[in-house]
């Protein structure tokens, strides 16, 4: 079994509950791991209860600020030399019993594909907003960069299309970092790009499609399933200005197209205006146009 040359990195904050669940689960399927990382930010990470029970796990403990970026990095930066991949799991994902199995015989059958850096779990989601998804399916949309038919893409404009719910072994441009295998070899001297130190939007975006630039692959595992168990709430003024301005900045990284993400911003803040009767999305819009604002201004500098 690959996880017993596998680094195991979970970053967590604050939900002690569902990271001992995940981490039974992983025992009751008797899925052994070369070393478990837990790189704790809780506001309670020194509670006896959760410093017993990983103890007794012999589970590495540690604590810092509360940063997912950051607190993958630490994880990259303590790992064991020997490990051959790493594993990236979010403390709230729920481990199908088949998924470890499906996804050692993926890395038996691609093995020999050395361009392969990266090997994603299929993240299974309900279907929602089937308004906007109508929307966003539009040839006008699709035309300036906001959408695609296929999964896992990095649009010219700077945004990417989702990755879940696939019926086939897929490649992708990029890939999220919930539930996510690298060979270690290939990411030793790569970190996360920590653009927000607390609430982090995007760092899995730059992380992989540095990779893809570099000319090696991701693929996701269509039979090796997980599922999300916590959906975090966006429609806020601080996500929709960091929406917009980390956008901006992986544009700018990358050398993408800066017309096409200007539309595409915009009609991302039409979304959010559409959707009135929900008055958090208002608060959502104008973090979107204060991002856009900001994003003209250090365009203007220049000139």
């Amino acid at each position: 079994m690959f996880t017993h040359h596998t680094s195991l990195i979970i970053p967590t904050r604050n939900r002690s509950v569902k990271l001992i669940k995940l981490i039974k689960d992983i025992r009751k399927n008797r899925i052994n791991f070369n070393e478990i990382i837990i790189v704790d930010s809780s506001d309670d990470w020194h509670k006896n209860k959760i410093k017993k029970f990983f103890y007794k796990k012999k589970i590495k403990l540690i604590n810092t600020y509360p940063s997912t970026t950051h607190q993958r990095n630490i994880g990259l930066k303590i790992k064991k030399k020997n490990s051959k991949f790493i594993l990236f799991l979010d403390d709230d994902i729920k481990l199908n019993k088949k998924s470890f199995f499906e996804m050692n015989n993926a890395i038996k059958k691609y093995e020999n594909d050395i361009k392969i850096c990266a090997f994603g779990f299929n993240l299974k989601t309900s279907i929602n907003n089937f308004k906007f998804e109508k929307i966003k399916k539009s040839k006008i949309i699709r035309l300036f960069g906001l959408y695609d038919s296929a999964p896992g893409k990095v649009l010219d404009s700077g945004w990417h299309t989702k990755i879940s719910n696939l019926k086939e072994d897929t490649f992708v441009e990029w890939l999220y970092s919930g539930a996510t295998i690298y060979k270690a070899n290939i990411v030793k001297k790569i970190k996360f790009n920590n653009l927000n130190k607390g609430f982090n939007y995007l760092e899995d975006l730059y992380f992989s499609y540095n990779l893809t630039k570099k000319k090696f692959k991701h693929i996701v595992i269509a039979k090796a399933t997980v599922i999300n168990s916590h959906v975090v709430s966006r429609e806020n003024f601080s996500f929709g200005f960091i929406e917009i301005m980390n956008r901006y900045k992986f544009v700018k990284k990358f050398h993408l197209n800066k017309k096409k993400f200007y539309f595409s911003g915009f009609v991302r803040s039409i979304f959010s205006l559409i959707n009135l009767y929900n008055f958090k999305s208002i608060a959502r819009f104008l973090g979107n146009i204060k991002g856009m604002l900001h994003c003209i201004y250090f365009d203007l500098k220049k000139f």
